[in-house]
């Protein structure tokens, strides 16, 4: 005997429906997100399991506290993308309305008619799951530190151009110290010689740079009117504190992820591909996790990673569309080490050549490289063995004699 669950996942109370394999309706109700009614929903679960019941449960999350509780207790889940949902309720009714539990009880009639299309979910171990989020959260903050770097930026070409022109780099440790000392042009206009060879001496300028930047200082500069500068220089300083923070920030995270994923046993073979420095390797091997099983084959993962296109045909038309359905988070990690892969790896340099000289663009070429690499990643995956350049090049030109054959 087997139920199948439909769960529509909110912020306060979760929609579930339950329905056999006929069909029937066994139970529909609302489960509060608190501890008395996720305690209440799982004496339930554990009782039609214990009667036998094999339990299947459709929602349209790959994670979250609601998938790790059934997967706690039993409950073999399906993640189900939102536009299938969408799709799925014309099944039942033309018109547009909905409601949680109408979709609790699609997602359980989806489940139990086409399951056969469906994958289970197949969760990473608790290591892989916390590099994943660690990840994530760095990418999160790194695109954080690039905001708060641009709105710094673009406040210093409103005012104070020149300071732009002397630090460079709105992320150093410089450049705050310099808008912290010389906030307005005003202040920098007042700056003497000795005042400006010690401030360079004690943040490391060479000579060179120390006599170019003092000439560059005494270049006339557009005026500003006095309220311009006021509150901009106001929010230079605000804007100068949280970008510190961001920048400490991303720097212990990719400490910490770093550390982390080098006291993982993947790592022993993963810091052997090219490019491994930094965040790129350990960022890939998270997303690809640790679940034996997870990726059918590599087609699979291609798909799953966005680095492959789609190809629509119909009748006489046929068209090559860009993936937007897909992990963001992989495909933009293989994006960066295919592009850093041209600097370590000589077949692929030449791959990426080859793809440029057909007339291909920059990032079509990038992709086209990934999806080469994906290749190889998903056997490394798989076999868990260590990247040989040489070896992939004997591979290479072995099939080349085949086909040339």
């Amino acid at each position: 005997m087997r139920y199948y669950l439909g769960v529509d996942w909110a912020d306060v109370t979760h929609a579930i429906w339950v329905e056999d394999a006929h069909g029937t309706r066994i139970l529909s109700r609302s489960v509060p997100h608190t501890a008395e009614g996720f305690a209440e929903w799982g004496r339930w679960l554990d009782e039609q399991r214990a009667s036998g019941a094999e339990l299947w449960a459709a929602i349209e999350r790959p994670d979250g506290r609601v998938v790790d509780f059934r997967l706690d207790h039993g409950v073999v889940v399906y993640p189900v993308n939102p536009k299938a949902l969408d799709r799925a309720r014309d099944r039942f009714r033309m018109s547009p309305s909905k409601s949680d539990p109408f979709d609790a009880h699609v997602l359980a009639a989806f489940l139990r008619t086409d399951h056969a299309h469906l994958h289970a979910l197949q969760p990473s171990s608790e290591a892989a799951q916390e590099l994943k989020l660690l990840t994530r959260d760095y990418a999160r903050l790194v695109r954080e530190q690039t905001r708060l770097g641009n709105q710094l930026t673009a406040t210093l070409k409103e005012y104070y151009p020149r300071a732009l022109e002397i630090c460079g780099d709105v992320t150093a440790k410089r450049t705050g110290a310099f808008l912290r000392a010389y906030p307005t042009p005003a202040a920098l206009a007042a700056l003497t010689a000795d005042q400006w060879h010690t401030f360079a001496r004690a943040h490391r300028w060479s000579p060179e740079q120390t006599a170019t930047l003092w000439e560059l200082l005494h270049e006339p500069q557009l005026p500003v009117p006095g309220h311009v500068v006021r509150a901009k220089s106001r929010l230079v300083q605000a804007l100068l504190a949280q970008l510190e923070a961001a920048v400490q920030a991303v720097a212990d995270y990719r400490e910490t992820v770093m550390d982390f994923f080098g006291q993982l046993p993947a790592a022993e073979w993963a810091t052997t591909l090219p490019a491994s420095h930094g965040t790129l390797v350990p960022t890939i091997w998270a997303e690809l996790g640790d679940a034996v099983g997870r990726w059918a084959s590599w087609q699979h993962l291609q798909g799953h990673s966005g680095v492959v296109p789609v190809t629509r045909r119909s009748g006489k038309h046929q068209g090559v569309c860009f993936r937007f359905a897909c992990n963001l988070h992989l495909r933009r990690a293989l994006h960066q080490f295919a592009f850093c892969s041209l600097k370590c790896s000589e077949w692929a340099r030449a791959y990426y050549d080859r793809y440029r000289q057909r007339g291909h663009r920059h990032h079509a070429a990038l992709r086209a490289l990934a999806a080469k690499w994906l290749k190889i990643l998903f056997v490394l995956w798989r076999r868990q063995v260590a990247y040989d350049e040489n070896y992939h090049l004997a591979t290479m030109a072995r099939q080349h004699l085949r086909q040339a054959a």
